[in-house]
């Protein structure tokens, strides 16, 4: 049976860009920067990328990420699928990096729980183990 392994834990800020209605509903793109922490590294590590978000008409956002996170030899760069209902955000990552400390996150699943308070974002990351 599956288990989850806490990760990490985010916080940014979005910078919300409105692109207008498009067949499958109101699709922005939200750039967001900020921090992220873990028990895998010291410190915070700078956390930055793009999230474009749809809204459909029932009113749940699909997510689609591509972000970075790290710094130095250390950068790991992730994409994200999801979706934020009003419960909060659920989304499933997908890692890549060339750092060899970091090169288990290559074959790793992470899913991510958080929330968006105006323009704050926070989430909650964990490695899902088999």
């Amino acid at each position: 049976m599956p288990t989850l392994e806490p990760f990490a834990n985010m916080t940014g800020t979005l910078d919300f860009k409105m692109q207008g209605k498009m067949p499958a509903g109101l699709r922005l793109d939200a750039h967001f920067a900020g921090t992220i922490t873990s028990e895998h590294w010291e410190g915070e590590w700078p956390v930055s990328g793009i999230d474009y978000v749809t809204v459909r008409g029932d009113g749940i956002a699909e997510l689609f990420i591509r972000a970075s996170m790290g710094e130095g030899d250390d950068i790991v760069s992730y994409e994200a699928t999801g979706r934020q209902t009003p419960d909060g955000i659920i989304e499933t990552l997908y890692f890549q990096t060339a750092s060899e400390t970091f090169a288990h996150l290559n074959g790793a699943v992470g899913v991510a729980s958080g929330s968006v308070d105006g323009d704050q974002l926070s989430l909650e990351i964990f490695l899902v183990k088999h």
